[in-house]
């Protein structure tokens, strides 16, 4: 059956995490230098946080930590790495600082708006599962200019469950009216979003900037999508 309903991760598949929480990672740094050493500059502080944070949403999407443990050790772990103690309440106000500048950043992945543009062109139905909150989630897509392309925003706090449990899968077709025989997810994470798709009987294309790949599982480059759909 021909693909109509396009299932779009968000956060490092359309909006740029990495450059957007740059920008605020360094807000925080120099709003709170003074818990640093001297040796230690902001590119130190942001390269661990990076490292630190991607391990922990790894193992979130692996059910190992919650939520709640990653938004409240999330700083503790990355300045503990960085021999700096703080206690759990400085962690929460530093993750609280993150998630009030993270939404309202606006860079996104080369080419998203130019190939979302096209895409809704010619007609797709277009949706957003991600493991984010809605609040968040909408906001950083209002700063990137995208939210208008897209019919259904599905996020683990309103879907219940969380990628890449096949529950949020379904739920997302529910709610876009949309068949899997139609339907295709787009993502950058290989458990959450195309491992989890396909358990929910999805076909799923794998963005990965990283590789060169360019066929219809694996594509280097958003714009390649406009050759394959």
């Amino acid at each position: 059956m021909e693909i109509r309903h396009l299932f779009f991760d968000l956060d490092h598949t359309l909006w740029h995490f990495e450059k957007n929480s740059e920008i605020c990672i360094k807000q925080i740094y120099e709003h709170h230098r003074a818990i640093f050493p001297k040796e230690i500059g902001f590119e130190t502080f942001f390269q661990k946080f990076s490292t630190i944070n991607s391990a922990m949403w790894n193992q979130l999407d692996l059910s190992l930590i919650t939520h709640e443990y990653l938004r409240t050790f999330r700083f503790q772990k990355v300045l503990q790495a960085l021999n700096i103690e703080i206690d759990e309440s400085f962690s929460l106000e530093l993750n609280k600082m993150l998630l009030d500048l993270l939404p309202h950043q606006h860079h996104l992945m080369d080419d998203a708006f130019d190939t979302l543009e096209v895409l809704a062109q010619r007609g797709y139905k277009m949706n957003i599962i991600s493991n984010g909150y809605q609040d968040i989630q909408i906001k950083k897509m209002k700063s990137g200019g995208i939210y208008h392309f897209f019919d259904q925003i599905i996020t683990n706090d309103i879907a219940g469950a969380r990628k890449p449990e096949k529950a949020i899968f379904d739920f997302a077709l529910y709610k876009a009216n949309a068949d899997v025989t139609s339907s295709i997810m787009i993502g950058d994470n290989l458990i959450a979003d195309i491992e989890g798709a396909k358990n929910a009987g999805l076909r799923t294309i794998y963005f990965n900037p990283e590789n060169d790949g360019n066929d219809t599982e694996n594509i280097s480059e958003l714009k390649y999508l406009l050759e394959i759909l």
